[in-house]
């Protein structure tokens, strides 16, 4: 399968609410994978998107939570997903949330 995006983004744990820099990988499939670092030994976690997304706010459109401190809302993302949860993300600029 081919890899359409990787690249770093400030990521938002579920219990502590504390901002974590991760690598993630978008996938052809759908697939989003995310490691501790580029070098991608340690896997994170992964989510098909075509399968467990039921919606993507990006930008000024996601108004719950605060973005990390060296980042504008307008580099957020929120992946809203079937089980409940969701994932907040956030690049450094907005090119990168692009």
């Amino acid at each position: 399968m081919a890899l359409v995006k990787s690249g770093w983004l400030w990521r938002q744990s579920s219990i502590l609410r504390r901002w974590k820099k991760n690598w993630f990988d978008l996938w052809l499939d759908g697939i989003l994978v995310y490691y501790e670092d580029e070098n991608r030994r340690q896997l994170e976690d992964s989510i098909h998107l075509k399968i467990n997304c039921i919606n993507i706010k990006a930008g000024y459109e996601c108004i719950e939570g605060l973005p990390p401190e060296q980042s504008s809302r307008e580099c957020m993302m929120m992946i809203y997903l079937r089980d409940g949860s969701k994932l907040a993300l956030s690049a450094d600029s907005a090119d990168d949330a692009l």
